[in-house]
């Protein structure tokens, strides 16, 4: 994962929640490490972690960063790179030409040509914002009833549990975790990498990401590629997770449109009152509009 770091007097890093970079690994500590930025010059120090930290191989306490660097915190590799001020700008004028072609893909996703063509459009927007190759959408009203309701470049062959030809593995952890897993390099990953599903499939880049409404769970839509991805920033995480709980969102409200009917329809039915709308939101366990 790609992020921009402005030039702040310093970034905590280690799995604790007050961690300006929060890296979630069993070989991180809470407090790992700390990266600076003095006078325009970035250092990283071990902030006394268990696993310390390495700099092109070397463990160090200290080190000044003046040049690009590969850098293990713990177990987990980062490449650090000062950019010029040219170079930054470029970045975030990028980003924001990003956002607005995300903001875009967004706005076309609604219900009213139904829920195949939605996941279809979802879909197409995931895979346009990462650059990859192909891609599925799984989607059910309920975690027992997931199946493939979109696809791009593959063939329902290719989405047998025996012919699978992406990572089985992200699709679980998406669905059990109920949160994203976004990888421009694999190799970069070896949970991930060393997978057999992965290896047989040559993948080298892949994000796999929840469609959620609060916690609830409408499935996963899943895009890889056999060749390396385009660097995938935290922005590009929030985009692509965005575009994703836009159509979960549109999808819960046909859900409760659905069912609404079906309380109106079988309360005509029975010559009784209709159901009032709080009693529509607490079977629903809906919030207070």
């Amino acid at each position: 994962m790609l992020r921009f770091l402005d030039d702040a007097p310093l970034y905590r890093i280690g799995r604790g929640a007050d961690c300006a970079i929060r890296i979630e690994h069993t070989s991180i500590s809470r407090q790992h490490a700390e990266l600076r930025c003095t006078d325009s010059v970035w250092s990283v120090s071990d902030s006394g972690s268990k696993n310390g930290i390495r700099v092109d191989g070397k463990r160090v306490s200290h080190i000044e960063l003046r040049k690009p660097a590969w850098c293990a915190i713990g177990d987990v590799y980062c490449r650090l790179e000062p950019l010029s001020a040219a170079d930054a700008a470029a970045a975030r004028a990028q980003n924001e030409t990003r956002r607005s072609v995300s903001r875009s893909l967004s706005a076309g996703l609604n219900l009213d040509r139904g829920i195949d063509p939605l996941l279809t459009r979802t879909l197409a927007a995931v895979l346009e914002l990462c650059g990859l190759e192909r891609g599925f959408v799984l989607y059910g009203e309920s975690a027992d009833s997931l199946r493939v309701r979109a696809r791009h470049a593959l063939d329902e062959s290719d989405l047998t549990r025996a012919g699978f030809a992406g990572s089985a593995g992200a699709v679980q952890r998406a669905l059990h975790d109920r949160r994203s897993v976004i990888c421009g390099d694999v190799g970069a990953a070896p949970w991930l990498g060393a997978r057999p599903s992965v290896q047989l499939a040559g993948l080298r880049a892949l994000v796999c990401v929840p469609m959620l409404v609060e916690r609830k769970l409408f499935g996963v839509v899943y895009a890889d590629s056999r060749k390396p991805g385009p660097p995938l920033t935290e922005l590009d995480q929030e985009m692509i997770e965005s575009i994703a709980q836009q159509a979960a969102t549109a999808l819960s409200a046909a859900q409760l449109r659905d069912d609404m009917e079906e309380l109106f329809a079988a309360s005509a039915a029975l010559g009784a009152q209709a159901p009032r709308w709080e009693d529509v939101r607490r079977a629903h366990a809906l919030g207070p509009t």
